[in-house]
């Protein structure tokens, strides 16, 4: 069931704008693999069919992790852009955390973990948005 909600997220969240971190000013591009925050919310191509097996879980002190792979099915180099929000869905900007996947290949595949995503203060469930940046 939990899978079902998180492919229907994905579905949505790559229809949405996006979610930023909370106080955060814009970043210049991070070298690759960096987490930052973002502010304002993530743009590009939305390619939610690149994404594959993505978890997203709690430890036991409710720090959450998210963690899957992208998978480039063009023929040219791309990069990637993966953004994990915790919270009930909302059109208002949520915190969240973002991490670049700089430069992979034409049909190549990177692997990713996001670690410490922001909670929303009425809790939810993982929101995952994947987008290729120019």
């Amino acid at each position: 069931m939990r899978f079902v909600a998180v492919a229907l997220l994905v579905v949505l969240a790559a229809c949405s704008g996006g979610s930023s971190e909370p106080s955060g000013p814009a970043t210049s591009t991070p070298a690759p693999g960096v987490v930052v925050p973002t502010n304002p919310p993530p743009t590009g191509t939305p390619v939610p069919e690149a994404l594959s097996d993505f978890r997203c879980e709690a430890d036991g002190a409710g720090t959450y992790t998210a963690t899957g792979a992208v998978t480039n099915r063009t023929k040219a180099t791309v990069t990637f852009q993966v953004t994990v929000n915790v919270g009930q869905p909302s059109g208002t900007p949520q915190a969240a955390m973002t991490k670049q996947l700089a430069k992979v290949g034409a049909g190549g595949s990177a692997t990713f973990e996001i670690v410490k995503i922001p909670v929303a203060a009425e809790g939810g469930t993982c929101h995952v948005q994947v987008v290729t940046t120019k």
